[in-house]
């Protein structure tokens, strides 16, 4: 029996994945998750704290400033200036807004949490090529290069608990939080065995 594929290019070379089905498959896509839903990536943080000001400001919250105006006194940065910052700061979840109006926290988890994603994706030893496909904690491409796909696609395949049994909306969800191509995602997933589907094809499991 032939099976239909879907041909897809990506810049590190073609993929081919299979879209044969064993079952009615669902079409509704999953509510698309944004930057803000996934933590920052180690880069992102770089760049955060490149510039002087944010630099600066993070520096005050970290000494024990909660206010603006501490982080004025602290830096010697101008108001506007300060309050600029801090609100990149906020935007990149290094620090967090108090529930008393003007007033700032560190936020000690996100640094934490972008180490154990870089290593994750990239490896202990160095870059072994899969971090250059991972951007704020979403799948960029789908590499075509057999040995970089099967560890970026392991990172993906973390998502899943072994032995648990999903449904196909429930896996699509997942698959839309790592990329927009949810269903080729979850299919390329069935195609190099990091997800098993049963004889319905309405049920996967991580083998």
């Amino acid at each position: 029996m032939s099976r239909a594929r879907d041909v897809r290019r990506s810049r590190g070379g073609t993929v081919v994945i299979s879209t044969d089905r064993l079952g009615p498959v669902s079409t509704t896509p999953p509510k698309a998750k944004g930057p803000e839903d996934h933590p920052p990536s180690c880069a992102d943080l770089v760049g955060l704290l490149a510039q002087p000001d944010r630099r600066s400001a993070f520096a005050a919250v970290v000494l024990g400033a909660t206010t603006r105006g501490q982080v004025v006194e602290l830096t010697g940065l101008r108001p506007p200036a300060a309050a600029n910052a801090l609100r990149k700061l906020a935007e990149g979840r290094v620090i967090a807004t108090g529930p008393e109006a003007g007033t700032y926290s560190l936020v000690e988890d996100t640094f934490r949490r972008a180490i154990i994603a870089e290593v994750g994706v990239a490896g202990r030893a160095g870059g072994d090529g899969s971090g250059a496909y991972f951007r704020r904690g979403r799948l960029r491409a789908i590499p075509g290069d057999a040995a970089v796909r099967s560890r970026v696609l392991r990172v993906v395949a973390d998502t899943f608990q072994p032995g648990e049994t999903y449904s196909e909306p429930q896996v699509n969800a997942l698959c839309g939080e790592w990329f927009d191509d949810w269903a080729g995602l979850r299919r390329v997933l069935v195609d190099e065995g990091l997800l098993r589907r049963d004889a319905t094809g309405t049920r996967y499991e991580r083998p």
